[in-house]
């Protein structure tokens, strides 16, 4: 069976106005045009839905059947609606996923603008660790992911967003705390506290290829970057950490100190799953992000 939208709104039309002349003119379609769009619609249900002499009345049949006809042109419209809600971001959820240090900084200052804009939108953000990013996009829990780079796989796919200085991190009293720069060979003989171990095989690795004798020693690991932050503020060692989590300097009493020598950036992507198109909240927001990571820096 093959019942069309453009069937469906002629019958009531004719149902309504008594006439196909009537309809017509409400369709803005010819009284030929609608007539043949009812036997059509006759001829898929195998009844006839009006009697046609000197006036035009409905059928048994048609009786029975206008009262679903309408139901089902109600929730067709309903979509229609909700799509245009949609499109122009009167409606719907928008999940995102992004490192709990950066969720808490750069990304709640685009969520901010963002509310501001299209605040019908409700907005989701999961903060995770570093290294889960990836996967929660994956597993389709969110539909973007923003954090530095990391394997993908065949199944998430990533675009470039901008790329973040890396911050040396003392407590305020440490001796190289009022430093303009510290290079790294300074830091050659201090106890570092991670908190991502494939971030730490990045500094390891950026390190080696600069001077083979540049390390980094570890006095503990944590998971979240917050976590870091506090323990270098107590004295248990240094950081090296992203530029953005300087807003917490003032919590913690630590001070961010740039790099030198070499001096370390890291990329920070927007992670999607391959092959599924973004809502247009998501859309809205990825171009936000981007507008946000191209405005310059400020303290």
């Amino acid at each position: 069976m093959n019942i069309s939208f453009r069937q469906m709104r002629a019958f009531a039309a004719v149902a309504r106005a008594g006439s196909f002349t009537a309809a017509g003119r409400q369709l803005h379609l010819t009284q030929s045009a609608v007539s043949m769009l009812v036997q059509q619609l006759e001829a898929e249900l195998g009844v006839q839905l009006f009697d046609r002499g000197a006036s035009v009345t409905l059928t048994e049949a048609g009786q029975k059947l206008l009262p679903l006809a309408r139901r089902i042109l109600d929730d067709m419209n309903q979509v229609v609606e909700g799509a245009s809600d949609l499109r122009s971001l009167r409606s719907g959820v928008l999940r995102v996923v992004a490192p709990q240090m950066l969720a808490c900084t750069w990304v709640c200052a685009v969520v901010g603008e963002f509310e501001a804009a299209h605040p019908d939108i409700s907005l989701r953000i999961t903060d995770a660790t570093t290294d889960d990013v990836v996967g929660v996009v994956r597993r389709g829990e969110v539909e973007l992911g923003v954090g530095p780079e990391r394997a993908t796989g065949d199944d998430v796919t990533r675009s470039f967003l901008m790329d973040v200085p890396i911050r040396m991190v003392c407590p305020a009293h440490h001796r190289l705390a009022q430093r303009r720069t510290v290079s790294w060979r300074e830091l050659r003989d201090e106890r570092w506290v991670l908190y991502s171990s494939e971030f730490n095989r990045y500094l390891e690795h950026m390190l080696q290829a600069h001077d083979a004798s540049l390390s980094i020693q570890t006095a503990t690991e944590v998971d979240y970057l917050t976590t870091a932050l506090a323990l270098v503020g107590v004295g248990t060692g240094l950081a090296a950490v992203p530029d953005y989590a300087r807003r917490f300097a003032g919590n913690f009493g630590l001070r961010f100190v740039p790099l030198r020598g070499p001096e370390l950036r890291r990329q920070f992507f927007i992670y999607q799953r391959r092959g599924m198109a973004l809502s247009p909240a998501a859309e809205a927001f990825a171009r936000m992000m981007r507008r946000h990571a191209r405005a310059p820096a400020r303290d």
